[in-house]
């Protein structure tokens, strides 16, 4: 994949997880100002929290393989005697 496109997908999931956010807030503030009974918030709060522990597994795991990508590339450019940059 491009790094063009890596960066493209990495910049909608953040996009996405702060939408998520800002709805969790939306929630609770609806809830403060009694436009949503606490009874209702509840479950919708706790999927909205969910769907970002998710989304935050997701980040998680694709950043680390792509650390590991870099190390394993790293690592054969050693291997192959040629320099290695930072």
């Amino acid at each position: 994949m491009p790094v063009s496109s890596q960066s493209a997908l990495y910049e909608r999931l953040f996009q996405l997880n702060r939408c998520l956010d800002q709805a969790a807030e939306m929630i609770e503030q609806f809830s403060r100002e009694g436009l949503l009974h606490s009874e209702y918030a509840g479950p919708y709060k706790r999927e909205l929290e969910g769907m970002r522990s998710d989304l935050s597994h997701l980040l998680t795991a694709v950043l680390h393989q792509r650390e590991q990508e870099a190390l394993r590339g790293r690592r054969a450019k050693t291997d192959a005697g040629g320099p290695v940059e930072g």
